[in-house]
């Protein structure tokens, strides 16, 4: 399959394909959604490092779950560009591999929000060194 591109009305007539507009639009909102987890984390790790309680036992603590959140969203964003072909690896063709491929990349940000959320309330809570 073709690498997924924002659909235009280029065609004759003006038709446009509404499997290659979905498929662009759900990469969008997926990369959308990866762009505000990769955003929050590294916010978060950058409040942590700044009051200086990266630096305690706790802070350490959250700061490698961040850490390992943030490598979750690596993985992620690698999935995010074999649906559209962009990376490495060509795009992929076969529905199930694109709704597996987005499958993965669900459960990826489940667990990055999970190590991520665990921190976002208590990064306040600690105390500064």
């Amino acid at each position: 399959m073709f690498p997924v591109t924002p659909p235009t009305s280029s065609s004759p007539g003006g038709v446009v394909n509404l499997h290659h507009a979905r498929r662009a639009k759900r990469l969008d909102i997926y990369r959308g959604r990866h762009t505000d987890r990769v955003r929050f984390v590294r916010t978060t790790l950058e409040t942590l490092t700044q009051s200086g309680t990266l630096f305690t036992e706790e802070g350490t603590r959250r700061g490698l779950s961040l850490l390992k959140a943030l490598q979750l969203l690596q993985r992620a964003h690698a999935r995010l560009e074999e649906v559209s072909g962009d990376g490495v690896l060509p795009a992929a063709r076969l529905p199930e591999r694109v709704d597996a491929l987005y499958s993965e990349v669900d459960g990826l940000f489940a667990r990055a929000d999970t190590l991520s959320a665990r921190d976002e309330a208590s990064v306040a809570q600690l105390p500064a060194r």
